[in-house]
C-alpha cells in the first residue's frame, strides 16, 4: 500500500498542477507504481471535468461552445499545460522536415516556432469545437473516462516503445520502470474502465473508445519510431492530447 500511495503522489507531482511539496523516492518500484497510478490520476481529472460540465449545463445559461471552452481550459489547467507543451514541441520538430537527430534537437528547444503554435492552436480549437458538439448529448460519466483511457494508452506506449534519446525525464523513467508491470497494469485498467463504462452506460460506447484507443497506440507508435526513432516526454504529451481529441470525436457517433 505504501508503494501505491507513493506512486500516486509521484503521479500528482510530475503530471499535474496539484502541489506535492515532498521529496519522494525514485526507485524502480515507485516509478512503476507512478505509471500504474496514471489512470487513477486521469479519473480525478475526469471527475473534476465532468462535475464542471454538469454544473455549467444545468445551472448556467452559457452556450455549449462557451461551456466547452471552460471544460477544455480546466483540462489544460489540471496538467499545468505539460502535455500542450509537448504538442507545440512535436509540431515544430516534425514539420521541420529534418533528419531524426535534428528533429530531436528542435524538440528540446524551449522556444515555440510557427509550426508549434499552429499545432497548438489547431488542437485547442479542434477540441473546443468537438466538445461543444457532444457535451449536451453524452452521459456525464463518459466525460470522466476520457482522461482515463488516454492515460491507459500512455502506459502501453511507454512500456512498449524505446526511448528516442538517452537524456530527458521520460528516458530516465523508462530505465527505472518495470515495463512488463506497467503494461499489465494498463491491461487491468483497460478491462476495468471498459467494464464499468459498459455496465453503467453503453457496451457499444465502451467498445468504441477501447478500439479507437488501441488503434491509436499502434499507429502513433509506428509514427514515432519512423520519424523520431522512439519516444520522448514531448511525444508522450502530444499523444495524451491527440488521443483525448480523438476520444471526444468518438462521442459524435453516439449522440
Amino acid at each position: 500500500m505504501k508503494r501505491l500511495g507513493i506512486g500516486l503522489l509521484l503521479a500528482l507531482q510530475f503530471f499535474s498542477i496539484i502541489p506535492v511539496k515532498k521529496e519522494l523516492p525514485l526507485e524502480k518500484g515507485y516509478i512503476t507504481s507512478m505509471y500504474r497510478a496514471l489512470p487513477f490520476l486521469g479519473l480525478i481529472f475526469g471527475a473534476i471535468t465532468a462535475a464542471a460540465a454538469w454544473t455549467l449545463l444545468n445551472f448556467t445559461e452559457l452556450s455549449s461552445l462557451f461551456a466547452a471552452f471552460i471544460v477544455v481550459v480546466i483540462g489544460i489547467f489540471l496538467t499545468g499545460g505539460l502535455h500542450m507543451d509537448g504538442v507545440a514541441d512535436v509540431g515544430d520538430a516534425y514539420f521541420s522536415y529534418q533528419e531524426r537527430e535534428k528533429r530531436l534537437e528542435i524538440m528540446g528547444d524551449p522556444r515555440i516556432g510557427a509550426f508549434g503554435a499552429m499545432a497548438l492552436t489547431l488542437l485547442i480549437f479542434g477540441k473546443i469545437i468537438v466538445v461543444s458538439e457532444v457535451l449536451e448529448g453524452i452521459p456525464i460519466i463518459a466525460v470522466a473516462f476520457v482522461p482515463v483511457f488516454s492515460r491507459i494508452g500512455l502506459m502501453l506506449l511507454f512500456s512498449k516503445t524505446a526511448s528516442a534519446k538517452e537524456g530527458g525525464l521520460a528516458a530516465f523513467f523508462q530505465r527505472r520502470a518495470d515495463g512488463g508491470q506497467v503494461a499489465l497494469g494498463a491491461a487491468v485498467w483497460l478491462a476495468a474502465a471498459w467494464g464499468v463504462l459498459g455496465y453503467m452506460e453503453s457496451l457499444r460506447l465502451a467498445f468504441g473508445l477501447a478500439a479507437v484507443l488501441l488503434v491509436s497506440i499502434y499507429l502513433y507508435r509506428k509514427w514515432c519510431l519512423k520519424n523520431f526513432g522512439g519516444v520522448t516526454g514531448d511525444l508522450f504529451g502530444a499523444y495524451i492530447e491527440g488521443t483525448e481529441l480523438l476520444l471526444w470525436a468518438v462521442f459524435l457517433f453516439f449522440i
